[in-house]
């Protein structure tokens, strides 16, 4: 019998997410090398409307906000070339800049501020030291200018239904398109659940409550949560990689948009374990914003799937499999009972085969379409 590490290991290709999964870019990098991969990436997303395109819009600097002392800034700007500026959360805006003796560096950066009627926008920034253009850019002072692209980018709102739970995994910057995208759905109505999950290094780390504080007391349906992975002793939060602290609270994971952004390995290795665990990858959306590469350690992996608890999809399995496969079923996931037959444990990944005939008639899931790659958030 195959280990659920073995498991995932052969699966790990057939794992990847493709309709939903929008890899168009990678935002920010810790070097300019990084960088200069993110804009390839973007351009390869954007095709042909990024390589013939050009650095030519203008955006004046209006408020530069040192929010950490870990380096991380929030910039606004003014849009000052008289083109239309409209975006939708999730979309981003791309940066260049010239430097002596490095030439042009380019970066996009997902946008924190909900859409609005006037030509403006919010970016967080985090200031990394082998990274040229997040220096040049948190040295600004009001009245600057800086050349960008787009906006640009695909739609993170559910234009198809909103009936479903949205649960946001950011770590880092990446929790600006979803500041983006929960206060824009707030603010039109959207009535059902919106948690946003955000995964820190230190307490230093911790910025945007006030903003994050105010949503959540204007709608009730919103809430957040910080979990450091460095916290002090006095730390009365989530402690712990999103991957450790989260999954134990989740009592369930049907009826839910799954949005993740941030760190690759992050962003990689939950979506293999929700996927793992039955969530249809239609409702998994990733957005790495660097080391947009990773391969997922397949012990991590078994690792995030063994500490969920929720058993909702799993039970709906077992009823559609029988009386048998749910004694199973129920040991596998309790780790009291052995396999049918055999005496060997049985293991969650052990239920992976199966799992195809159950997506295909579960009432949670669509009959397959074809759908275009890669997938939109919007058109999900």
């Amino acid at each position: 019998m195959r280990s659920p590490r073995t498991t995932m290991k052969v699966r790990r290709d057939d794992r990847r997410l493709r309709s939903g999964n929008f890899q168009g870019h990678t935002p920010r990098g810790r070097s300019h090398q990084t960088e200069d991969g993110a804009m390839e990436a973007m351009g390869a997303a954007e095709g042909r409307w990024f390589n013939a395109s050009r650095y030519r819009r203008r955006a004046q600097v209006t408020t530069v906000t040192p929010l950490t002392a870990t380096g991380t800034v929030r910039i606004g700007f003014r849009v000052v070339d008289g083109e239309p500026s409209h975006f939708d959360p999730g979309q981003f805006v791309g940066i260049e800049a010239h430097f002596g003796g490095l030439g042009y560096r380019r970066s996009p950066y997902c946008i924190l501020t909900a859409p609005a009627d006037e030509p403006v926008f919010d970016l967080l920034v985090r200031a990394v030291p082998q990274g040229p253009l997040s220096m040049h850019l948190v040295s600004l002072h009001a009245g600057d200018e800086v050349a960008f692209r787009g906006p640009t980018g695909r739609s993170m709102v559910p234009h198809d239904d909103h009936d479903r739970e949205l649960a946001l995994f950011a770590t880092g910057t990446g929790v600006a398109p979803f500041y983006s995208l929960a206060s824009h759905l707030l603010a039109g109505g959207y009535s059902q659940p919106i948690v946003l999950w955000w995964g820190l290094r230190l307490v230093d780390d911790v910025c945007l409550t006030d903003e994050l504080d105010a949503l959540a007391a204007a709608y009730p349906n919103f809430s957040y949560h910080v979990t450091l992975s460095q916290p002090p002793a006095d730390w009365d939060g989530l402690r712990g990689r999103l991957g450790e602290s989260v999954p134990p609270l989740l009592a369930t994971l049907g009826a839910k948009r799954f949005y993740l952004a941030g760190n690759g390995a992050m962003t990689e290795e939950m979506a293999l374990g929700l996927s793992d665990l039955g969530v249809d990858d239609r409702y998994i959306y990733k957005e790495p914003y660097f080391d947009g590469t990773h391969e997922p350690d397949p012990d991590v992996v078994a690792d995030i799937t063994e500490r969920f608890v929720a058993t909702d999809l799993y039970s709906a399995l077992a009823s559609r499999r029988g009386t048998v496969f749910g004694s199973d079923l129920d040991a596998a996931r309790s780790g009291k009972s052995g396999k049918a037959g055999n005496g060997d444990p049985m293991a969650v990944s052990d239920l992976f085969d199966l799992m195809p005939a159950f997506l295909s008639h579960h009432p949670d899931h669509d009959d397959p379409q074809p759908v275009e790659s890669p997938g939109a958030w919007g058109r999900q």
